[in-house]
């Protein structure tokens, strides 16, 4: 049949490559949503960490209004503004004795 139609033969051709075109871009669209997938489940879990990480930090300040000695904790970690006052780097450092 195909020796007599070329015809046939080309369109058998033309649909085996549109199969091969489907199949690879379903495959592609497969996996880039499956990639998609992880990508939201890891942004919803920092997000929910972030979310618990804000609301802890907002607790303690509230604590340190109560109790000030974590004030030094705090400032550590910037989650308070220090006190104006010399800084530590521009304090003279002591000479050793000889």
């Amino acid at each position: 049949m195909f020796r007599n139609n070329p015809i046939a033969a080309v369109l058998v051709a033309a649909l085996f490559l549109s199969a091969l075109a489907s199949c690879w871009s379903a495959t592609w669209w497969f996996l880039g949503a499956r990639e998609f997938q992880q990508l939201e489940f890891r942004y919803q879990a920092l997000q929910r960490t972030s979310s618990a990480m804000q609301s802890l930090a907002n607790e303690v300040i509230e604590y340190s209004k109560r109790n000030p000695s974590m004030d030094p904790l705090l400032q550590q970690f910037d989650l308070k503004p220090r006190p104006p006052g010399p800084s530590p780097a521009s304090q003279p450092t002591a000479k050793p004795a000889r």
